[in-house]
């Protein structure tokens, strides 16, 4: 019989985000190894109580508990450790419980947990977002100390987490800093070539518009795109024909598209709402530069995506941002809720083309570490402790 791990992540396809493409990842190159079950919430009435899903001859289990109601993600902290366990008395070789995400699915870990203090347990830290004080006021903080110290061990997606932990208790030893990753191999398009005149050509094939700035992040208050938009109008001044891009949806579109019309550049932003995710990828690929102000960040995906199809990037010093870019090396950091400096920063890379390459040069180097193959190694070694 194959060893079994029981995944707990609130939220999996068809709802998928940052944590559930790390399960998706993780899951499906370690078929082959280990029996996986997903316990998940069902959310919507048509979604299936059980699936089975079969990859390359191997198959996986999602089970989805609830009533198929937007209130599921409510009921998930205490379903989700009751039918864990019901798993764990039927399955005769389990490995760990590993939950993905410090929320619902955290607290549904500490209580399993509770159930089954011999059971090995792994909580994989993702959101930077959770240290936002609106969020805070969601978790008592002994609640939200528990959350971390409960698990037998830890992943963090970035050494901020990974610090968040330590503070609130855990100990060092019991923490490994295993990032999310990207798919290199889909990705290669964009790589640039090892001398700047290739690279010219290279981006010329590719149809890189001069001047054009793409931003690829929810329009939420937590990513600063108020910030972007106030830096337009400075960059103008230097550099009369520039476009700025903005892809996803949310809260604040309207407000967004308010505030560019005040600033009189609404000629010059964008608004393309939510994408495919290849259709993000090639606007990216056509950028000068990517710039993304967020003010809160577990690790930035979207940064490595960036780096991959061969654009530099500029991102705020925040959460695991820098974990991705290291400054003037792999990408230009500056502080958040800075106009500024955002626009001083792509001012530079637009004046200085030796800059921009030896950027989009240095994060190629570094993209091996971001490999969902590499991370899936890893988590597997996790397993084996």
């Amino acid at each position: 019989m194959s060893k079994t791990i029981i995944v707990l992540s609130c939220f999996y396809e068809p709802y998928i985000s940052g944590a559930e493409r790390f399960v998706k990842e993780i899951t499906e190159r370690l078929i082959s190894n280990y029996r996986f079950i997903i316990i998940t919430s069902r959310i919507k009435i048509r979604n299936p109580k059980f699936e089975i899903r079969n990859i390359g001859g191997n198959e996986y289990l999602i089970k989805r508990v609830g009533f198929g109601s937007r209130f599921d993600k409510w009921l998930y902290p205490i379903l989700a450790p009751i039918a864990a366990l019901f798993v764990h008395i039927r399955e005769k070789k389990i490995v760990a419980v590993h939950a993905v995400m410090e929320s619902y699915a955290g607290i549904a870990l500490m209580i399993y947990k509770k159930l089954n203090p011999k059971a090995k347990t792994i909580l994989t830290l993702q959101s930077g977002d959770l240290d936002e004080k609106a969020a805070q006021g969601k978790f008592p903080a002994w609640l939200w100390k528990k959350i971390h110290t409960a698990p037998d061990y830890l992943t963090a997606i970035s050494s901020y987490l990974k610090n968040r932990a330590v503070k609130l208790g855990v100990p060092e030893n019991k923490i490994s800093i295993i990032p999310n990753g990207v798919d290199l191999k889909k990705l290669e398009i964009g790589y640039c070539p090892d001398s700047i005149e290739d690279s010219r050509r290279c981006r010329r094939k590719l149809e890189i518009s001069p001047r054009r700035i793409v931003c690829v992040a929810r329009l939420s208050p937590e990513k600063g795109l108020e910030y972007l938009l106030d830096a337009l109008p400075l960059v103008k001044r230097e550099f009369g024909d520039v476009e700025l891009v903005l892809i996803g949806g949310g809260i604040l579109e309207n407000d967004l598209r308010a505030q560019a019309n005040q600033l009189g550049i609404s000629d010059s932003v964008s608004f393309l709402g939510a994408q495919r995710h290849e259709a993000a990828l090639a606007e990216m690929a056509r950028a000068e530069v990517f710039v993304c102000p967020s003010l809160a960040e577990g690790l930035g995906i979207v940064f490595i995506e960036a780096q991959a199809v061969g654009v530099p990037v500029i991102g705020t010093n925040v959460g695991g941002i820098p974990d991705v870019i290291k400054d003037g090396e792999t990408g230009l950091l500056v502080p958040p809720r800075s106009s500024r400096a955002i626009a001083d920063a792509v001012i530079k890379i637009f004046q200085n083309k030796e800059l921009a390459h030896k950027l989009v040069g240095g994060a190629k180097k570094e993209l091996h570490r971001f490999d969902w193959d590499r991370i899936a190694f890893q988590v597997s070694e996790i397993y084996n402790l």
